[in-house]
């Protein structure tokens, strides 16, 4: 039998468990860049739209012939009527005045309320816009 023979290679403990460590962090380095590039990967074609779904009972109807365009509009056309006739009492101080710009004030909370409410039914998707 041959004597205790010196291995060729030697490692201390410490530089040994470096190695160890590194070469686990970059395995988990390698698995999540595969992993990040699978997610972030070309997008797949459409598939087919599946079947309508359950159309609800109609709803109540509104004031006969009157649209939320139309009375939309006419808010817009009061609260335009209103502001022209504020401009030209301007110089003056009256109590007609003030009560303008209340009224003024109302017709725009009102036209908001329609707009907000026109976009919060055209982001539903339920009706066109």
């Amino acid at each position: 039998m041959p004597p205790d023979e010196k291995p060729t290679v030697s490692l201390p403990r410490n530089q040994f468990i470096a190695l160890v460590i590194g070469v686990c962090v970059l395995s988990a380095a390698i698995g999540s860049g595969l992993a990040l590039l699978a997610q972030t990967g070309p997008e797949g074609p459409a598939g087919k739209q599946g079947p309508r779904g359950h159309v609800g009972k109609q709803g109540p109807a509104g004031p006969a012939g009157e649209s939320a365009g139309e009375e939309l509009g006419e808010l817009e056309a009061e609260v335009e009527e209103l502001r022209g006739a504020v401009e030209e009492s301007a110089g003056e101080e009256s109590p007609e005045v003030g009560e303008l710009e209340e009224r003024i004030e109302s017709l725009e909370e009102e036209v908001e309320g329609f707009s907000g409410l026109a976009q919060e039914l055209c982001g539903e998707g339920s009706i066109i816009c």
